[in-house]
């Protein structure tokens, strides 16, 4: 046996990277988790920034452990901070003792990472309790009581007057008028005293003070005006939005009115009064969910005009059109199959009156209308859903990613409490409340760790105000649909005839739809498109039989800026039609109509206030070759003001 152990023993000694680690390049594995490399993505980058922290806590090299600090106070959102705790604890520096305090009572981080600092702390001999005496100016100028008066209790390390930690600091904390404390966290007045106690901002000690909560005689909190942003209770004032049942895969409430034209004058000189508008306005609402879905589509169009002058003439016309559909879906098994049933309205009515200013037999009134009435049944493939609002929330997690402030991923809890409150704000006339609410929610679900600095709250801004993140369709849905239609028709006022017996009564059609949606490029690109083919079934001899079916294809590059900002959207489309009258045999000739045509434009936001657009179209139809173009121009400048 002692033979066989000592060629070991030489192998094991000749082999000293086997027992000792090498030697850690320090300064190159600081610039590596300072700075990312040109040549390499941000993925790998984080992945590479955590292999070089734990090659900094096990090197046993002490010039690690300034690096090693910093990330413990500031890489609160990634596995990366728990490296750097742990090995805190194994290099065994006193120097990093405050640190590993303030992580171990830091309540903005979960139980795991403070547990781990406490171990850490344990290492090195130190308790987790912070005892640490005024430092920096305990008393702010100006004033050595609270604003509120009393004394704030509970406060530790004063430095520039705000109260962090625990111990006991008397009469700092406050800017006499209700100032920003220097060095300290409170803006616009009041003090912010982190480190609890009966006085202090924050029920936990040593915790973050983010909610400002006064205690019993303290101040807390803030006097005269907000601390943080969302500030006050977390949860405080966080719209809940509609009740959605647990199973809701998709929602969405839309209420447009657009005016197109409106106007009133009145002519002095002829006396003659005029008016005229061109209105619409459109409610939508869908609801889906995992076994059915619902939702109902309703509309009206006004144009009407009134010229009115003295005497007996004047001319008034109006063309309405009011139209709705309804919905109802039921998946089999919760399943990608179901059944459907489908009923759809529409309305319209033309209306005209020219008053002779002489003689009422040149009088000419005409009122006319046109209805539809339309039900379908059948069955479908599949959904394709609005998903505007989740890729809002996957932007808010990649802005707070790219800002090194995601404390983890947004779950499908907080992502719902999120679309519930901007749900519930949709009627706000700027975005104060929706931010308020996103960063409170995010606060408090342990995604944002800390307050959003003003770089950070700009691009959160940016993601809420986003316009491009509406009807972003994602899925396939294929159906086909048995319909039956009555058509109502007006017979001319004027002669009394009657219409077309071709153009009324009972319509049955066969119909197949399609539609499809694609999100891309981490929701930066977007293919669509839709198609859909209908035939009349059942028609009468002397009646057509028409059919029609065509396809539409779509891709859209949505740009940002560097900051969030919606930079322009290029679109590119293609569109193929085809269809038949049907006529009858031997009343007219019947040929194949094709219709063939291809869109681009551009979008390109200026700024806020200006924008371009320029699109051209290009179309052959029957023959005929169509070119046309656009350019639609928005100039604007922000108000510039001054004031002394």
């Amino acid at each position: 046996m002692r033979t066989w152990l000592f060629p070991v023993a030489a192998i094991v000694a000749a082999a000293p990277g086997v027992v000792h680690a090498q030697p850690a390049d320090v300064p190159a594995l600081q610039k590596l988790i300072e700075t990312q490399p040109g040549d390499m993505d941000r993925s790998t980058w984080k992945e590479k920034r955590r292999d070089a922290a734990r090659k900094l806590a096990q090197s046993k090299d002490k010039r690690a452990v300034p690096v090693l600090i910093k990330l413990v106070e500031t890489e609160t959102f990634d596995i990366i901070g728990e490296i750097a705790i742990e090995g805190l604890g194994n290099l065994g520096d006193q120097s990093a003792v405050p640190a590993l305090q303030k992580a171990a009572n830091d309540m903005s981080r979960d139980k795991a990472t403070r547990d781990l600092a406490k171990k850490a702390l344990a290492k090195l001999g130190a308790d987790a309790k912070v005892v640490v005496t005024p430092t920096g100016g305990g008393t702010p100028t100006g004033g050595g009581t609270s604003t509120g008066g009393g004394t704030t209790t509970g406060g530790g390390t004063s430095t520039g007057g705000a109260t962090t930690g625990g111990g006991t600091t008397t009469g700092g904390g406050t800017t006499t008028g209700g100032g920003t404390t220097t060095g300290g966290a409170t803006t616009g007045g009041g003090a912010v005293t982190t480190g609890g106690g009966d006085g202090g901002g924050s029920s936990d000690p040593g915790g973050s003070g983010l909610e400002g909560r006064g205690g019993e005689g303290g101040t807390g909190g803030t006097t005269g005006g907000g601390t943080l942003l969302g500030g006050g209770s977390s949860t405080e004032g966080i719209p809940a939005g509609p009740a959605l049942p647990d199973d809701t895969i998709a929602a969405y409430d839309r209420l447009t009115f657009a005016a197109g034209s409106a106007s009133l004058a009145y002519d002095t000189v002829r006396k003659r009064p005029s008016f005229s508008a061109d209105v619409a306005g459109r409610w939508s609402h869908r609801i889906e969910r995992e076994a059915m879905a619902w939702g109902y589509d309703a509309g009206a169009h006004l144009v009407t005009g009134l010229v009115n002058p003295e005497g007996r003439a004047s001319t008034r016309g109006a063309q309405l059109e009011i139209d709705g559909t309804a919905e109802a879906r039921f998946y089999l098994g919760g399943g990608k199959v179901y059944g459907i049933g489908k009923a759809a309205l529409g309305f319209q009515l033309n209306y005209i009156a020219d008053l002779d200013d002489d003689d009422p037999n040149d009088d000419l009134k005409d009122t006319r209308t046109h209805t539809d009435i339309q039900v379908a049944i059948g069955g479908g493939y599949g959904r394709v859903l609005d998903v505007g609002a989740a890729i809002r929330v996957r932007r808010l997690a990649r802005t707070l990613d790219a800002n090194r402030a995601l404390g983890k991923q947004i779950d499908a809890a907080t992502s719902k409490r999120l679309q519930m409150a901007w749900w519930a704000l949709r009627g706000e006339r700027g975005n104060y409340r929706a931010l308020v609410a996103t960063v409170a929610i995010l606060r408090e679900a342990g995604i944002l760790l800390g307050e959003p600095d003003a770089g950070l709250a700009y691009e959160l801004l940016a993601v809420l105000r986003d316009s491009q993140l509406f009807l972003r369709p994602e899925g396939l849905d294929v159906q086909l649909l048995i319909s039956e239609g009555y058509l109502i028709r007006p017979t001319d006022s004027m002669t009394m005839d009657v219409p077309n017996p071709a153009q009324e009564g009972r319509i049955e059609q066969v119909i197949v739809s399609a539609g499809y949606g694609k999100q891309l490029a981490e929701d930066k690109a977007e293919a669509s498109g839709t198609a859909f083919a209908r035939m009349r079934l059942l028609a009468p001899d002397t009646q057509p039989s028409p059919w029609a079916l065509g396809a539409t294809g779509r891709l859209r590059r949505f740009a940002y800026g560097e900051h969030g900002d919606p930079i322009g959207a290029l679109d590119v489309a293609a569109t193929v039609m085809l269809s038949k009258d049907g006529a009858p045999m031997g009343q007219m000739s019947d040929p194949t109509a094709l219709r063939i045509q291809g869109e681009a434009g551009f979008t390109y936001w200026m700024s806020s206030a200006s924008g371009l657009r320029v699109a051209a179209t290009i179309a052959e139809d029957a023959g005929e070759i169509f070119f046309g173009a656009s350019l639609e121009a928005t100039y604007g400048l922000l108000d510039a003001t001054y004031a002394r």
